[in-house]
């Protein structure tokens, strides 16, 4: 449960909602620098919300509280995650509109005054600028030196106006509005009408710690007709703090299969596959290619001159297809699930929305003809997560295509390096794949079972 330590007078405007475990050297710079808003005390109301710190770190944000007309401590006993930690916020906050600052965000004096004027109009979910977003010490003082005062709020973001390496990049990457903008809702410094925000449900709480839980609730946001919106007036400044990296993005890797299994539709795992950056300019190019994608080319009209295959398929008690369904035999219980831009589940197949080891089998039409390899390998490596046995069918369909599909490999080529390959390894070439012929029929058609070649990686000598 949640105890309240200060009590609300009256209500304000803006409810500032701040989750923190442990880091109070953090916590204590950005209360000052709520300290000199130029949006008047009596406007805004400070809600710090501990999630679970270790006993008696949070004795100082408590006294720090003091300084406002209106402030609320509250604390979770054990942690229970950034996500319950704001929804707690939320439900104790009193302002029309609630801004979300991470604990490690100082706010420009006019920070707040931005988000409320901004909100003025229709509701947004308001992505404030950031200055220096995920530098550690280290990274800080190489590129900016190690002379920055951050006691000194108002001294460091005039300082920080000059620093061009300081620069958003929100700024750009939501310059004009697209299919994916919801992916840059990064709560370091946001805001949303509270009656939006209730509407919505709040923040998921089933994500694990910390990562992607703002980006699910930005897309809820944007399905519901509130656009992701960058506020270059609303500043706040990313203090540097040291992390942990590989943990961090593993950790956003299984959070963004929580996303995909919640929120089945190609952005979505376009986000959850290429990263989000790429998958801004590469969203459209999966829908066009869906849009000309021809069904005869991944269907399964020839599955029946492979019988031995079939009986694989009829001992399986769940069926993954990825292509479409079409020519299934019959005599036998339909697939569990069949992904492609034209099958049930409409996606692409690099990240699939189904626990490991979910399925018995996975076949794969020549719907694979059309991709590049490197695509294909990403392909295939989920499939082998997903299933115990996977298929590959070779002149299968009523018209395999000849060779992939142009625009999507050149697409491709641009935009599948996300930016974790160096911490998740992919498969890139098919010599990382055993692919033993299971069955060949006198139609030409063949059936290959897919498995993994062990393929370490070392450093050059």
């Amino acid at each position: 449960m949640a105890d309240s330590r200060w009590d609300v007078v009256g209500p304000r405007s803006v409810s500032v909602i701040i989750p923190v475990h442990g880091r109070q050297v953090e916590l204590l710079r950005t209360l000052r620098s709520l300290t000199v808003q130029s949006l008047p005390s009596d406007r805004f109301e400070v809600i710090v919300v501990d999630d679970g710190s270790p006993a008696g770190m949070h004795l100082k944000a408590e006294a720090a509280l003091g300084e406002f007309a209106a402030s609320r401590f509250l604390r979770h006993d054990t942690a229970k995650g950034v996500s319950a930690a704001r929804n707690t916020g939320a439900v104790h906050a009193t302002g029309d509109l609630l801004v979300f600052l991470d604990v490690d965000c100082m706010a420009h004096p006019d920070c707040l005054r931005a988000h409320l004027d901004a909100q003025q109009a229709d509701p947004i979910a308001a992505c404030g600028y950031v200055y220096g977003r995920e530098l550690t010490p280290p990274i800080w003082d190489a590129r900016l030196g190690s002379d920055w005062d951050l006691d000194d709020p108002v001294g460091a973001f005039n300082r920080a106006a000059e620093t061009p390496v300081f620069a958003d990049p929100l700024e750009q990457l939501l310059d004009q509005p697209r299919r994916t903008d919801w992916a840059f809702f990064w709560t370091h410094n946001v805001s949303i009408p509270r009656s939006v925000f209730e509407r919505c449900g709040g923040f998921l709480e089933e994500f694990e710690i910390k990562g992607v839980e703002d980006l699910e609730i930005g897309l809820r946001l944007q399905r519901d007709g509130v656009p992701t919106v960058f506020l270059a007036a609303a500043k706040a400044m990313h203090q540097p703090h040291t992390r942990n990296r590989h943990d961090d993005l593993q950790r956003d890797r299984r959070n963004d299969l929580l996303l995909l299994r919640r929120h089945p539709f190609p952005d979505v795992e376009a986000v959850c596959s290429f990263d989000i950056v790429n998958a801004r300019d590469l969203v459209p190019e999966l829908e066009s290619f869906g849009e000309r994608l021809d069904p005869k080319a991944v269907d399964l009209a020839g599955i029946g001159a492979l019988p031995g295959v079939i009986d694989d398929l009829r001992a399986a008690q769940r069926v993954l297809v990825l292509g479409t369904a079409e020519g299934w035999p019959t005599d036998q219980p339909a697939p569990e699930s069949a992904v492609s831009p034209l099958a049930g589940l409409r996606l692409f197949g690099t990240r699939l929305p189904f626990e490991a080891g979910h399925f018995d089998a996975a076949v794969i039409t020549d719907y694979w003809r059309l991709l590049p390899e490197r695509t294909l390998c990403r392909i295939l490596e989920e499939l082998l997560r997903c299933s115990t046995r996977v298929f590959l069918l070779s002149d299968v369909s009523a018209r395999p295509a000849a060779e992939p599909d142009q625009s999507l490999a050149a697409a491709l080529d641009r935009h599948d390096r996300p930016f974790w390959e160096f911490t998740v390894k992919l498969r890139r070439e098919l010599h990382q794949f055993r692919l033993s012929l299971r069955e060949k029929a006198a139609t030409g058609a063949r059936a290959y079972e897919v498995t993994a070649i062990d393929w370490p990686t070392t450093r050059l000598p």
